[in-house]
């Protein structure tokens, strides 16, 4: 039984270290993922608009808008009430849809 006076107890983790990632959760990796996507978005559309025909330029802003927005709306989904247990394999399904959708579109350019 607690006596009400024990300091909270707070998540500490050595983020430079391999053990300090070994337990992060599919969720957080989402998280992790999708914010690095945005970042990197902002950067790329940079570049594409510096010079829209640099074909390594418009790969990379495909991948990263697909995944960025298939992130999306797996946390959406999580948001309206799609139980929890799906959030890894709607991770999983993300990456795996933006990997496909990538494909399609790359081959089937029509230039």
């Amino acid at each position: 039984m607690t006596t009400g006076t024990e300091p909270p107890k707070v998540l500490r983790r050595e983020w430079a270290s391999v053990e300090g990632w070994r337990d992060t959760k599919a969720g957080m990796w989402a998280w992790l993922v999708q914010r690095v996507a945005a970042i990197l978005l902002l950067v790329v559309i940079a570049l594409h608009l510096m010079n829209p025909f640099v074909r390594p330029v418009q790969a990379v802003l495909l991948a990263l808008a697909l995944l960025h927005a298939l992130l999306g709306v797996r946390a959406l989904l999580l948001d309206v009430g799609v139980p929890l247990r799906w959030s890894t394999p709607m991770f999983a399904g993300a990456i795996v849809v933006a990997v496909a959708l990538f494909a399609l579109v790359w081959t089937w350019r029509w230039y």
